[in-house]
């Protein structure tokens, strides 16, 4: 008697544990985002600056460059949204988007990244401070700090700290990615302007 309740028991956990399993949902899944392609214009009617640029990725510290997006939960903190990540490093990511940036305004006659193995004139190191959303103001915020050098004689052409604080274009992790871009390409037209006055400037 005891040996049949038993096994009616065990079989009635096995059922609740087998529709618990079916009911409970599919857990949510994994998204990934590129930025977008940035906005620019031509340099100057002068043509691209002579000589070959490298970029390296750009340098951050800890949770900062992970590929998890990142929102300011807190006047001191940090959080990374679950289930939302850069398709790559934002260090990498960045690298892409001024490499291209930097080849669409024709600002060098080369715009080249450390893995081609080129002979550089010129090379643009960043620091990539802030990238994140800030939910609280539904907006989006970005810093880097941007140096760009001559390789022969090690002279500064630009060394600065460029930030833009831009509104998200709506609620969720979609809007600040696409406040992010903004805020970029914002950071980008600058750098270009920098650019056009050091040229000037030698």
């Amino acid at each position: 008697m005891s040996v049949r309740l038993g096994f009616f028991y065990g079989l009635a956990i096995f059922g609740a544990l087998a529709l618990s399993a079916c009911t409970s949902g599919s857990p949510p899944r994994d998204n990934y985002y590129h930025l977008s392609e940035l906005s620019v214009s031509t340099l100057s009617a002068d043509g691209p600056i002579e000589g070959v640029i490298d970029v390296p990725p750009f340098r951050a510290a800890g949770i900062v460059n992970e590929r998890a997006i990142l929102f300011r939960s807190g006047a001191n903190q940090l959080s990374q949204y679950s289930y939302h990540h850069w398709f790559e490093s934002p260090g990498a990511l960045l690298q892409r988007s001024i490499i291209d940036a930097l080849r669409r305004a024709k600002t060098f006659e080369m715009v080249t990244s450390p893995e081609m193995r080129l002979d550089r004139d010129y090379e643009l190191l960043g620091q990539l401070l802030r990238f994140e959303h800030v939910p609280a103001t539904s907006s989006v915020v970005v810093e880097l700090e941007i140096s760009v050098r001559s390789v022969r004689g090690n002279d500064a052409l630009i060394l600065k700290t460029y930030s833009a604080e831009v509104p998200a274009p709506g609620r969720g992790v979609d809007a600040a990615v696409e406040g992010l871009s903004e805020a970029l390409s914002s950071i980008v037209a600058e750098l270009l302007s920098d650019l056009a006055s050091a040229r000037a400037d030698t």
